[in-house]
């Protein structure tokens, strides 16, 4: 080889080893590998490498929305409210994003849940009031409160998770609620005026109930009964009144101790279609308007007259032979304790006080230390 050659050599040599870093440069910023992006309603959030893993995080985060529900429940359908895409594109190995910070935005929240703490004397309608919410709207925002039974110290929400990505559940649950049972009601002439007697006992039926319900990042959006199959035909009860009674059945119905609207709550066990809880209910809630006149239900001996903690303002009566009358919930109190009333007797006034949804009365009968259903005695 010549010594030009040589130097020659020498030259492109020294040109390439200067250019080297360039053309490494070059070739990285060429360089690209598969991922896959993740993009809500038309917006890229993120790019990551491993889709199996951003599939689980996705999964585990709308999983998070099923706490909540009833486990025999049938869970439809789950899935995002906004349009979700996971799009395979090739990009620059800086542009993928970690799993952590996928997981972040996943998981963002717009506005935080609002919980406020029971205080004495507080109760769903005047706490619905203060937060600008219906009492329905309270109920559906704590499905597993009983809106009877809250206590001072007890947490309720009043503005729910606002998450930036939404889950949207469509469930099926299979229910069995009672039939409320009719009152056929037979004149006595040997019988003295609002007297009664029971002919025949009440049996509640049985109906099958399949809901369908939508859940909106786990709240309640919409309930609707799909099917409904009776099992066991409600028993009519039949009770004697005397010729004039102060019971009748038309237009404001009066229920004898009380003129309402409607019976807003039955006696016994109830089952919430979504968190599947089971609770009983001691008496009867008759929708009325706040102030109506409650009357005694047959002579007796006022027991308990005054505050008694979730019945609020409350009246128990005793009538002798082992049945006692409850009257809860008062706006007013017009009797003593040891005083004697007679059947039909002005005693109090319909109120919300104690844990109460709104105006009613809740009237309860116990026999021999248990409770009875109401229909039988009313």
């Amino acid at each position: 080889m010549t010594k030009k050659r040589i130097i020659a050599l020498i030259i492109t040599i020294i040109f390439v080893l200067a250019a080297l870093p360039s053309l490494i440069s070059l070739a990285n910023a060429l360089k690209r590998e598969q991922a896959y992006q993740f993009i809500v309603d038309g917006e890229k959030w993120f790019t990551v490498s491993d889709q199996n893993a951003l599939v689980k995080i996705l999964r585990e985060y709308q999983k998070e929305y099923l706490n909540s529900i009833d486990e025999n429940a049938q869970i439809k359908k789950i899935a995002f409210l906004q349009e979700i895409e996971i799009v395979e594109v090739e990009v620059r190995p800086e542009e993928i994003d970690s799993l952590e910070v996928a997981k972040e935005k996943i998981y963002a929240i717009e506005e935080d849940l609002v919980e406020i703490e029971i205080k004495s004397g507080d109760n769903f309608w005047n706490l619905s009031k203060a937060n600008n919410l219906t009492v329905a709207e309270l109920e559906i925002l704590n499905p597993a409160i009983d809106p009877d039974k809250i206590f001072p110290g007890d947490k309720l929400v009043v503005k729910p998770l606002n998450p930036v990505l939404d889950v949207i559940i469509e469930l099926e649950n299979t229910v069995v609620e009672p039939i409320p049972f009719k009152v056929e009601y037979k004149k006595n002439n040997n019988l003295y005026k609002n007297q009664k007697r029971i002919i025949k006992e009440g049996i509640e039926g049985q109906k099958e109930v399949i809901y369908h319900i939508s859940l909106l990042n786990g709240y309640q959006s919409s309930l609707n009964v799909k099917n409904e199959v009776t099992l066991k035909e409600p028993v009519q009860a039949i009770v004697q009144i005397g010729t004039k009674t102060t019971v009748s059945r038309g237009g404001r119905i009066n229920y004898g101790v009380v003129s309402g609207k409607r019976i807003s709550s039955y006696y016994g066990y109830r089952i919430h279609p979504i968190t599947g809880q089971r609770r009983f209910h001691d008496g009867i809630d008759i929708a009325a308007t706040h102030g109506n006149r409650v009357y005694a239900y047959t002579d007796g001996r006022v027991v308990e007259a005054g505050w008694n903690g979730g019945y609020g303002n409350c009246i128990l009566v005793d009538h002798g032979n082992g049945l006692k009358t409850r009257y809860a919930h008062l706006s007013r109190i017009y009797v003593r304790v040891g005083q004697r009333v007679k059947t039909g007797e002005r005693i109090g006034a319909v109120g919300s006080t104690g844990n109460s949804t709104g105006p009613h009365l809740h009237f309860e009968v116990i026999k021999n230390g248990r409770t009875k259903n109401p229909l039988n005695y009313i």
